[in-house]
């Protein structure tokens, strides 16, 4: 049997759960940023009375919970963290699930065979940022999400997954083009029937 790597979460026989820095992210970022004290504020009204293990999942609820309190409490605040949590996330896919090698691979090869890889490997992987969602390339630099559980319940005019969307932009920097960017074109937040993000090279 091949032994997992430090830091691996194996598939959880729960259904609807993601990985703890979907959560832990979130709240290293907001104490950072915001201080202890807005910290604790937040977990409180989320309802998080413990957090996760770095090796335990934890029901995509609460992480729902969290973020959705954040986007609350401080909104204009609420996007730069959750895009922090989000690179956080994307580092810790990469050095958790992604071999020294395969890295080096990926970020060596053609960048079109690469991207289309990345997007396989995502897709793999999508229960740790996706939850019960549906996650799938559906081109080389295109991405859907059906069902995004972190936020579940919420309207916006404008797109709300910042996470997502800078947790897509790090991994393809870093594995693919570091100028590449991520956008979420459609929202279902604003009333789309999935969360689209499309990731293109930056001026």
């Amino acid at each position: 049997m091949v032994k997992a790597p430090p830091g691996y979460l194996r598939k959880p026989a729960l259904p609807a759960r993601v990985a703890p820095k979907v959560a832990l992210g979130v709240v290293t970022a907001t104490e950072s940023r915001l201080g202890p004290a807005a910290c604790a504020a937040l977990l409180d009204h989320a309802g998080l009375t413990r957090l996760p293990g770095p090796a335990e999942s934890l029901p995509e609820d609460t992480a729902r919970a969290l973020h959705g309190a954040l986007r609350r409490l401080h909104p204009a605040e609420a996007p730069a963290i959750l895009a922090e949590a989000g690179r956080a996330m994307a580092d810790d896919l990469i050095a958790s699930r992604l071999s020294p090698r395969a890295q080096a691979m990926l970020s060596a090869g053609p960048w079109t065979i690469s991207a289309w890889l990345l997007g396989r490997w995502a897709a793999q992987n999508a229960w740790t940022f996706a939850g019960s969602a549906a996650f799938a390339p559906t081109s080389p630099l295109t991405l859907e999400m059906t069902g995004n559980p972190l936020i579940r319940g919420e309207t916006s005019p404008a797109p709300l997954c910042r996470f997502h969307e800078a947790l897509f932009e790090r991994l393809f920097q870093r594995l693919v083009d570091p100028r590449l960017i991520c956008h979420e074109i459609a929202c279902e937040a604003s009333g789309a029937p999935a969360c689209r993000f499309v990731v293109a090279l930056g001026d």
